[in-house]
């Protein structure tokens, strides 16, 4: 069954690629802000390449990056970056199932579930407003206490985005979306993108950072929301559960069935949060509301809020508990936090927060760079910084902001806590790399500061690097005049998104534009050449790879160039299918994988025989009568000019026939010994595979003196 046409239209990836510009998780998509103007620049062009990748099948999901957020409790929460390509795909993917469930989620809408809300189908944003999903949280559990409803309880999963079962996932899925290829793109994806280079993480979990996994967590939900509760008001948004009733006992009950429920699932309630209590007060009710409501920027209202108002709202947001002040309304503190501009009362009062909570380095960060060249609050990051151990994500945030904060003058001690912050590091993420090279590169000259760019290995911190020190970043200290070269190098790295931001801050030096040329060389990217064709600049597409050529390449390190289309004939799109069938086992049943294997050589040996001129006659007469092709096991055999021409590969060849015979997928028992045939391990499927790359070399390069 082909992909859905909705899924794969024009208009649904562009909508992904506006939906992902205008997402709301600032922190997240600081990541990606530089490459969207570069993609948009080229986007008929780049969204059409993309989708044509995806119907021919030759779409494969590029590894990712982590990262981690500190918690209030100290351990860490990891986000997925992934290549800007998969995450358009991602949303685009994400589209397609909100549409389908998106009756299912308006039976509980603003009723049992106010999280991850879909906003409709021609909408720029793939969520409702939080101020709306906010409002209508707030004011169901107001109604509920008033009613009596005083008895409380908070159901809370232990990493809920981790421990998502693909297979029980999938079984959800397929109530709604009936199309198994489109099914089995979203989990091929999901099963790249949460699989660690450990091996772990293998058949669960969804990638944490993207607007479409929360949605994607809301259909595993679905049967909580379903479930009947007696005498008890149920409230969920995303993993966070909230029950009220007017007595303990239908409470206690339900929390009995929802741990019965989230044990079918799989899933780990979280035990130390699961308390069943009689709330005193509605405000007691309240300040339990999941804090990431308030992480939203301000609008047109809320910015000629007064100044005074929302100091007060800061002031009452906190508690004092013998000499320390700690945070007892985390919504309203941020809220406040957000709005209110440079205050020295409030710098004091929020130093001791910066290493007391690196799980808000995100809002503190950004109020003390509110203060800028001053020594006060540069000091106040020294000391958080000096703490251990350094979280990359909280000590990024505060390096950021140092770099605005840091003083004219007798700044030694400052630049020596973030030189030496990397050292301090457990984690060993991009983002220290990326705060501390963006520091130091502003302190130097333009060829050291492109020095520093060129020693990263990662391409990612490559051109953040570049955005922050070269592109149009606010901040940026140089003009990409600076450095040329270092950008045409990039121009041709092997990531497509580097590779892009490079080249579109070449464009201003096009040879009309100045006396300086540059055109992208044949060794540039294929994403250099779709943007120049964007821009007007080329008339043609780049010429597409093909199947073959891809896994070839990829896999196996065969450069030689060969005309797939002229080499197959017709044959060409079944042997492309036969390609793609084989990779997809590649981390499957080793037996599947082998069986796989053996038919695509059957069927590349069966082309290549009918267009030799040695073997086309002695391969016609080994066809028996009433056949159409040869027995493929008994050719191999045969003592013909095959052995002649292709002298190592047919021993490779060999033996993968004379194994795939002997799984016990193909034969219940082995047809010369009658024993019974078994499964084909692991260690003997991987050993074969190491021994593909001088077969198919040799096949190659004997298929190209024909043509």
């Amino acid at each position: 069954m082909p992909l859905p046409r909705r899924f794969l239209s024009h208009r649904n990836f562009e909508l992904a690629f506006t939906r992902i510009v205008r997402s709301g998780n600032k922190e997240y998509k600081q990541l990606y802000r530089h490459l969207f103007p570069s993609y948009n620049f080229a986007l008929r062009e780049n969204l059409t390449d993309l989708i044509e990748d995806i119907r021919r099948g030759t779409y494969e999901p590029d590894k990712v990056t982590i990262i981690f957020q500190p918690k209030k409790s100290g351990v860490l929460r990891p986000l997925t970056l992934l290549s800007l390509h998969d995450l358009i795909v991602y949303q685009a993917l994400g589209n397609h199932l909100a549409e389908a469930f998106e009756e299912t989620q308006d039976r509980f809408t603003f009723k049992r579930s106010f999280g991850a809300l879909f906003a409709g189908k021609s909408s720029p944003f793939f969520y409702r407003s939080w101020k709306t999903c906010y409002a209508a949280y707030n004011e169901a559990f107001t109604k509920a206490y008033k009613a009596g409803d005083a008895y409380v309880a908070d159901f809370d999963l232990v990493s809920f985005y981790e421990l998502i079962d693909h297979q029980l996932l999938r079984s959800r899925l397929a109530k709604k979306v009936r199309n198994p290829e489109f099914l089995d793109l979203l989990f091929q994806c999901l099963q790249a993108w949460t699989n660690h280079a450990s091996g772990s993480h293998i058949g669960h979990g969804v990638p944490q950072g993207p607007e479409t996994s929360a949605f994607i967590a809301e259909c595993f939900l679905f049967d909580f929301d379903r479930m009947p509760f007696r005498d008890v008001k149920y409230f969920r948004y995303i993993d966070d559960i909230k029950l009220m009733s007017r007595d303990e006992v239908p409470t206690r009950r339900a929390l009995v069935r929802l741990d019965l429920a989230s044990k079918r699932l799989g899933l780990v309630p979280q035990a130390q949060k699961i308390v069943c209590r009689k709330a005193r007060s509605l405000k007691e009710v309240l300040k339990t509301i999941p804090s990431s409501l308030a992480q939203a920027g301000t609008d047109a209202t809320e910015k000629h809020r007064s100044q005074n108002a929302l100091l007060t709202a800061f002031k009452k947001s906190l508690v004092r508990k013998g000499r320390l002040w700690v945070i007892g309304d985390l919504t309203k503190f941020k809220f406040a936090l957000n709005r209110l501009k440079p205050r020295r009362d409030v710098l004091r009062r929020v130093a001791p927060f910066l290493y007391r909570h690196p799980d808000l380095s995100w809002v503190l960060s950004n109020y003390v760079r509110k203060f800028p060249k001053d020594k006060k609050a540069a000091d106040v990051l020294l000391q958080a910084l000096r703490r251990d151990p350094t979280y990359d994500s909280a000590a990024a945030n505060y390096i950021d902001a140092m770099d605005v904060c840091e003083p004219p003058i007798d700044h030694r001690n400052y630049r020596r806590v973030i030189q030496t912050a990397n050292g301090r590091s457990e984690e060993r993420s991009i983002l220290l790399p990326i705060s501390i090279s963006a520091f130091r590169g502003k302190r130097m000259s333009v060829l050291k500061a492109e020095r520093l760019v060129k020693m990263q290995r990662d391409p990612r911190v490559r051109g953040i690097l570049l955005h922050r020190l070269f592109g149009d970043h606010p901040g940026a200290p140089f003009n990409s005049s600076g450095c040329q070269s270092l950008l045409q190098q990039f121009a041709e790295d092997a990531d497509p998104d580097l590779a892009r931001y490079a080249a579109a801050l070449l464009l201003g030096y096009w040879p009309w534009f100045t006396k300086k040329t540059w055109r992208p060389s044949r060794a540039a990217n294929r994403s250099v050449a779709l943007l120049v064709k964007g821009l007007g600049l080329r008339k043609r597409a780049p010429k597409r790879q093909g199947v073959l050529d891809v896994y070839f390449q990829d896999k196996f390190k065969i450069w030689m160039r060969i005309s797939w289309r002229k080499a197959l004939g017709k044959d060409l799109r079944p042997i492309e299918e036969r390609c793609l069938r084989l990779q997809r086992w590649m981390i499957g049943d080793p037996s599947a994988r082998i069986m796989s294997l053996d038919t695509f050589n059957e069927s590349l040996i069966q082309a290549f025989a009918t267009k030799h001129p040695t073997l086309r006659v002695e391969y016609k007469n080994c066809i028996r009568s009433g056949k159409a092709v040869p027995d493929y096991g008994q050719w191999l055999q045969y003592k013909n000019a095959l052995n002649n021409v292709l002298p190592n590969a047919i021993t490779w060849l060999t033996d993968v026939h004379r194994l795939r015979v002997r799984v016990d997928l193909a034969h219940a028992k082995d047809q010369k010994s009658g024993a019974h045939t078994r499964p084909i391990s692991f260690k003997e499927a991987d050993a074969l595979f190491k021994r593909a790359q001088a077969a198919f070399a040799e096949l190659i390069r004997e298929w190209m003196k024909i043509l």
